[in-house]
């Protein structure tokens, strides 16, 4: 993402570059539950307030390189069943670097990727790197590695029940 460059017209190259993948597995042998996401990006600015130094998230409106931006995905079970071992899949967009242990949902497991969603690791993500000497060694992948961010929800989500999970990226 460039300097300057409109947040409208990124995270619409997002949402067409990766759609959030969603799967839900059946509850029971009756309908499939229904989940609805919503996704939002907000840039982490530092503020005074108080004489202290703070955290703030403001709307996006421009981004430049180094700036940390915070992706909320909210869920809702807009069916009529439960869901049970729903998983939300997002793709890293083009222009950032997921910022390490930033993943966050309450009652899921974190999964990431970093051969484009096909196979699935607990972070750090480790690789295998093959030093001079030709012995191998296990390092954590570079944040520039990941490309996807995985969420299973652990426990059924009742129908009308919502929740959210959350990542976070640097500009490139």
């Amino acid at each position: 993402m460039g300097e300057g460059r409109d947040w409208r017209s990124w995270v619409a190259g997002f949402l067409l570059a990766g759609v959030f993948c969603l799967s839900a597995a059946l509850a029971g042998a009756q309908q499939e539950p229904r989940l609805t996401l919503n996704s939002q990006v907000e840039k982490e600015v530092k503020a005074q307030r108080g004489g202290k130094w703070v955290t703030e998230r403001i709307p996006v409106d421009k981004t430049a390189p180094g700036d940390i931006l915070v992706y909320t995905i909210n869920y809702q079970n807009a069916g009529t069943n439960a869901a049970k071992d729903a998983a939300i899949v997002d793709p890293l967009p083009a222009g950032v670097v997921y910022l390490p242990n930033s993943a966050e949902g309450q009652e899921t497991e974190i999964t990431c990727s970093i051969d484009g969603g096909r196979s699935w690791h607990n972070p750090p993500v480790m690789v295998q790197i093959k030093k001079p000497d030709g012995t191998q060694e296990s390092k954590a992948a570079a944040p520039e590695q990941y490309t996807h961010i995985r969420w299973v929800i652990k426990k059924p989500i009742p129908p009308g029940q919502s929740g959210q999970v959350q990542f976070k990226v640097t500009v490139k």
